[in-house]
């Protein structure tokens, strides 16, 4: 697999991180709410055949500027900027989760700068009956059980460990900081985006027919965070999207299933014609 490094690229609000690797037509990936970070196997595969692009948003890790985005306007504004410096005129965009939900809007506002769009298991859409699980105030324990199919997987393990380790103590302050400050930092930056209203944009929904490029939508077979009909309702409403469901995944289907992600992105993408 093709090596992913990581920098600090200068942007209208500061210095973001930002992971790069490998060769090929631009691709550049959006991360969810849990700011997946360094070690993401699924952008190795995916540089294997695409120059990869996955900056960190601010308040995320190390990225700077979150105090100078308000909402998902700024954030669009943001990934526009960001584009413009590293010169990516119209680069092919992955986005999971909430980073799904800023792929789309970039999309809807600019769809002359991407030459397809790709959402997994995205947020963004309110579902009356079908709504998206609270991500702010529920206990690990719970989140891993719909982030992970696997309840066996390494971090799925490490959050039910944190857990079991606040039922003993009965506080945060006996877990070491340098392990919770990641889940601190993007959960602090995630509810400045997506707290009110809560994961979605109520004008989203009419803007989709916006979107002109080819388009895929990736759910997770397993993910109990976001409904399936929020998956619907895009390939619905995007002409021509084209619905992808993966087996034996939940939510961070780009941790748990990184090759089988990629194969699923990569085979879209193979079929994606050239820009005229």
């Amino acid at each position: 697999m093709a090596d992913i490094n990581t920098d600090l690229f200068e942007t209208d609000v500061g210095k973001v991180q930002l992971r790069r690797g490998g060769t090929g037509d631009p691709l550049v990936y959006l991360h969810s709410a849990a700011g997946e970070g360094q070690g993401l196997t699924f952008l190795n595969e995916l540089a294997d055949r695409y120059s990869v692009y996955a900056p960190i948003f601010p308040g995320f890790n190390e990225s700077e500027g979150i105090e100078q985005i308000d909402d998902m306007e700024d954030a669009v504004f943001h990934l526009l900027d960001l584009l413009e410096r590293l010169e990516l005129d119209a680069p092919n965009v992955v986005g999971l989760s909430l980073g799904g939900w800023m792929a789309a809007e970039l999309a809807t506002r600019y769809p002359d700068h991407l030459s397809s769009l790709v959402l997994i298991n995205p947020a963004g859409l309110y579902i009356q009956g079908d709504p998206i699980k609270d991500i702010f105030g529920r206990s690990p324990a719970e989140m891993a059980k719909d982030l992970f199919a696997d309840q066996s997987h390494p971090i799925a393990q490490m959050m039910h460990q944190m857990e079991r380790t606040m039922a003993d103590s009965g506080s945060l302050k006996d877990i070491p900081f340098e392990l919770i400050e990641p889940q601190l930092k993007s959960m602090a930056a995630a509810a400045r985006l997506a707290w009110n209203p809560y994961l979605h944009n109520p004008k989203l929904p009419k803007r989709l027919k916006r979107i002109k490029v080819p388009t895929l939508i990736v759910r997770a077979e397993r993910d109990t965070l976001i409904p399936a009909a929020h998956a619907r309702a895009y390939a619905d409403e995007i002409a021509g999207a084209k619905l992808v469901e993966v087996p034996d995944a939940a939510h961070m289907i780009s941790i748990e299933k990184p090759a089988e992600l990629a194969t699923v992105v990569t085979d879209f993408l193979s079929r994606v014609p050239e820009p005229a």
